[in-house]
């Protein structure tokens, strides 16, 4: 199994698809931050859904969740190019019951308290490439349902809207059996409502039944064609989803700059250097006791 993030065209339906298969990243992201079924579920429906939406903005986009709920919170980014990574803020999470049988994984004991399922706030931020403005956005986080949050985003951002759906098949002996999800807007302005009332049928169990039938994007693709009758699908770009880090020791070097001459000597010589670790990707980062005197050497 393969992961891959495609484009397609449904000229017929007036619809445009972005198929995520993220089953890949997911499971190397659990395995690097070593995470239980429940949260390592909650990252994946996280992972995949920075993708679909780098690759709908064809640009870096930063999700950020607080939720109420026992995660917590997540934080995930990705391009448009395919990198991704992401954590989550409580890792031990197992979730609801699983079964031999996939099923769906229900992130709402997760992401919303027993009381209220609306205490929460998603922010979502694109960094254009070239120098331009980066731009956020805020809203609630309600109905702890990731893919129908960030459908309101894509409705505020632009005119004709968009919608999500994303989902992780989990089982007894594998929390990560399959991560996917699906990203439909319209061709033209005219077709938006075309690209709306598929929204909730897809969140409500249209694309579980879709990845049942196969994990890979093409064949989700083809299965969602089928029982939405969207027509002939044609291919218009693809990627291929990876966990990637910006993280390198010359940015932990800047970040350690920036305390300044007196605290850099201080750790040097109370703590004898420095090991830093990234939240992300769990890389190290050690510095000895000469390397930070080094760093304050003009």
């Amino acid at each position: 199994m393969s992961d891959s993030l495609l484009t397609m065209g449904a000229a017929s339906a007036g619809l445009r698809l972005a198929l995520c298969s993220a089953t890949g990243v997911a499971r190397s992201a659990s395995a690097r931050h070593e995470l239980a079924a429940g949260s390592a579920a909650a990252l994946a429906q996280g992972l995949t859904a920075a993708l679909l939406l780098a690759g709908h903005q064809g640009t870096r986009v930063d999700v950020q969740l607080e939720c109420n709920g026992p995660l917590r919170g997540l934080l995930v980014d990705a391009d448009e190019s395919g990198a991704v990574r992401g954590l989550v803020r409580a890792k031990d999470l197992e979730g609801g019951p699983r079964s031999e049988d996939p099923t769906r994984f229900d992130g709402r004991p997760l992401f919303a308290s027993r009381h209220d399922e609306r205490a929460g706030a998603l922010s979502v931020m694109c960094a254009p490439a070239g120098g331009l403005s980066a731009h956020r956005a805020a809203f609630p986080f309600a109905g702890a349902d990731l893919g129908a949050a960030l459908t309101l985003f894509l409705r505020s951002d632009r005119e004709e809207g968009g919608e999500m759906a994303v989902e992780v098949l989990s089982s007894v002996r594998d929390p990560l059996v399959a991560a996917a999800g699906v990203l439909v807007s319209p061709l033209r302005a005219e077709d938006a409502e075309k690209a709306r009332v598929l929204g909730k049928p897809l969140r409500q169990g249209g694309l579980a039944a879709a990845l049942a039938s196969g994990a890979e994007a093409g064949q989700i693709a083809d299965a969602l064609a089928r029982a939405f009758d969207l027509g002939p699908l044609r291919t218009v770009a693809t990627s291929e989803p990876r966990f990637a880090c910006r993280c390198s020791r010359e940015r932990v070097v800047r970040a350690l700059r920036s305390l300044g001459a007196r605290q850099l000597r201080e750790m040097a010589e109370k703590d004898g250097g420095a090991r830093l670790t990234c939240d992300f990707c769990n890389t190290a980062y050690t510095f000895s006791a000469a390397d930070l005197v080094a760093l304050v050497q003009p």
